[in-house]
């Protein structure tokens, strides 16, 4: 009888947490397409296109299935409702990953709080890959640990099939393999080979990558049909240069690591991890090494990379804390039995004042924001071709023309999801064979009929004379005006994705403001700041320093200097970022100590020049502009002098300041 009741409610304990979580998931989940990555999935799962980087072909080929049965639902929300289902299905391997069935009403309300925690709830408003990738990571760790005669079998499949989802599921292959050579039984090297076939198994979706790129699918990221370019893409060539491991990026993850594990569960929960730790190493220590080398394995990764949007990269870390909190909660529970109910309610507690603390800022219901820029977009085109390359704004218009056939008679390009399609197009309206989306852009743009837009000015300098239309910018003269409208009211998302594209919508809006004739500076002004209030309280300094290079771009240079100095005080901020934006800071006082020199200025560019020096105290241009404005045009030799000879000592060759310098000497 004693039994049953405790099998009853080693059952309630995972699926009471699991229903519940569907629920709240349910209510905040996003109903369209979100922003970010979430158009770009939808519409990969939607056609069985090929992602960015590293494909994610488990991901693609499940979510079409799912799409598939729920045909009648718009792309977007179909997707969205898989993300859900697959943050969902993590709460029952996270269940049995605690060894729930101890002590199942703390396990259970343990998972609640790992559920309503706002570093993963924040994963299930959109489509994303990281609830799959964590609900996998969680899979795979509660079968090595289980008793199981037959375990290894799930576990090598499991973590080939992982591996075609996300690379972050690297961090678990040590802690596997230091499971699998640390266990008491012999049995599993009979079965050594079975298990490294299953493991290729597993990984070997991979095939799907080339296979599918053969046909040539609308979305196609990196066409990768060669061995080559496979590799390429399975490796994320091209986003090594954001991957760059240092001792003081370590020092960065780990910093980013303890502020969203306070974060999260604040101190109390950082507290009991550290308690925890210290109980499994008494109680169970082959378990906590195991956890413990995923934590270490996960933080060393997450420092190769240095992007905005790293955050959810520190899940299966964040998933260690967790677990270290549980041993650590189960620990006090057998150490003080009398205590054992204040555990399980403070517990239960603890996941409430989670639930409502987090609610509105992961409710993602209501927001539409993704879908309304994106029809804007296409509604600012009409007809015609339009060139993107920021995908956080891009994608969601690609998902509405391709998905949902939104505006039928407008073509989009991306760099990257339609690169391959465009080489393909160009040829055959120009007969030459390109090789990259540039060219093929450049020689599109010359020789197709029909109107043609591009939608990020930044990052295409060459090509000139492009004109402000709405949110996009025209190759030729617009026929129409194209108001650029309000996409929201009353609170800034907190989402910062979201409130990129806010962002961005001011920032064209004031640019078109400074185009049109005549300008209107006072109103761009105005626009400018919106866009900089928008970023307010904002950590990563990243993103204060792109708004500063855009800001500087449109003249705004008071604005930038402000943006630059939030990023040098924003707590996200590692030594690169820094050097980056102390360089910007340097450029604006530059560009402004050569604008007044040309305007005969020469005290305000001396002025101008030094504090440029200030952040860039080594250059050799700036040097030898303030030497030769304190000789040539102040007439201060004794000042000039300690710059020229400055600058000579790492320009020798140049005779005209060497003739310079001895003149002045001899004065």
């Amino acid at each position: 009888m004693i039994r049953k009741i405790q099998s009853d409610r080693a059952i309630l304990g995972w699926i009471i947490p699991t229903l519940t979580t569907l629920v709240i998931y349910l209510l905040t989940m996003c109903r369209t397409v979100y922003v970010g990555d979430s158009g770009e999935f939808s519409l990969v799962m939607k056609t069985l296109g090929i992602a960015h980087p590293p494909g994610y072909p488990l991901f693609t080929l499940a979510g079409h299935f799912f799409m598939s049965l729920f045909g009648f639902l718009k792309p977007a929300l179909a997707a969205n409702l898989f993300g859900v289902l697959a943050a969902v299905a993590a709460i029952p391997a996270l269940f049995f990953l605690l060894e729930g069935k101890r002590q199942p009403l703390i396990a259970a309300a343990l998972c609640l709080v790992w559920a309503f925690s706002p570093s993963f709830w924040g994963e299930t408003g959109g489509i994303e890959v990281y609830a799959l990738n964590l609900a996998l990571i969680a899979g795979i760790a509660a079968a090595a640990l289980s008793d199981h005669p037959r375990k290894w079998f799930m576990v090598s499949y499991l973590l080939g099939l992982s591996l075609t989802h996300h690379l972050s599921a690297l961090a678990v292959i040590p802690a596997v393999i230091y499971l699998y050579l640390t266990e008491t039984t012999s049995n599993r090297w009979k079965y050594s080979s079975t298990h490294i076939l299953l493991f290729i198994l597993g990984i070997s979706l991979y095939l799907y990558l080339p296979i599918r790129a053969s046909q040539s699918p609308l979305a196609d990221w990196g066409h990768p049909v060669s061995l080559s370019l496979l590799w390429n893409h399975l490796t994320a060539a091209q986003y090594q240069q954001a991957a760059a491991f240092s001792l003081s990026n370590l020092w960065e993850s780990l910093k980013l690591y303890f502020t969203l594990v306070i974060g999260n569960w604040w101190w109390i929960g950082l507290g009991l991890a550290i308690w925890g730790a210290y109980d499994g190493f008494i109680r169970n220590r082959r378990r906590t090494i195991f956890i413990l080398i995923i934590l270490v394995v996960n933080l060393t990764l997450s420092a190769f990379y240095r992007i905005p949007d790293i955050d959810p990269y520190y899940l299966p870390g964040l998933l260690v804390c967790w677990l270290l909190m549980g041993q650590g909660l189960f620990g006090l529970s057998s150490r003080t039995p009398a205590l054992k109910p204040l555990w399980t309610w403070g517990t239960a507690l603890a996941a409430i004042v989670l639930l409502i603390l987090n609610y509105r800022d992961v409710d993602r219901s209501k927001v539409h924001i993704g879908e309304d820029f994106g029809r804007l977009i296409l509604d600012t085109a009409a007809e015609g071709t339009i060139f993107t390359s920021n995908d956080n704004a891009s994608f969601t218009a690609m998902y509405l023309r391709y998905a949902e056939g939104y505006r039928p008679q407008v073509e989009i390009f991306d760099q990257g999801l339609r690169a391959y399609s465009l080489m393909v197009e160009t040829a055959r309206i120009s007969g030459q064979t390109v090789y990259s989306f540039k060219e093929a852009r450049n020689l599109y743009l010359q020789k197709a009929r029909g109107d043609k837009y591009l939608e990020d000015l930044q990052t295409v300098p060459d090509v000139q004379n492009l004109m402000p239309y709405g949110v996009l910018y025209a190759l030729q003269p617009p026929r129409r005006p194209a108001p650029i409208p309000s996409l929201w009211s009353g609170r800034p998302p907190r989402d910062y994705k979201a409130r990129q594209i806010l962002v961005n919508l001011e920032l064209v809006r004031g640019g078109a403001l400074l185009l049109q004739s005549p300008p209107d500076s006072l109103r761009a002004l105005e626009s400018f700041r919106r866009a900089f209030n928008l970023l307010e309280g904002e950590p990563r300094a990243a993103l204060h320093n792109q708004l500063g290079i855009a800001l500087r771009h449109k003249g705004s240079e008071e604005l930038a200097l402000a943006s630059y100095d939030r990023a040098l005080r924003a707590p996200r901020r590692n030594s690169t970022e820094r050097f980056e934006i102390i360089f910007n800071i340097s450029n604006i006082y530059k560009d402004r100590g050569n604008r007044l020199a040309q305007g005969e200025d020469y005290v305000g560019a001396v002025e101008a020049f030094t504090k440029s020096l200030e952040y860039d105290p080594g250059n050799p241009t700036i040097i030898y502009n303030v030497g030769v404005i304190y000789a040539n045009y102040l007439h201060k030799p004794d000042l000039a002098l300690p710059y020229l000879e400055s600058y000579l000592a790492t320009n020798p060759t140049d005779q005209k300041v060497g003739k310079l310098v001895r003149e002045l000497r001899g004065r």
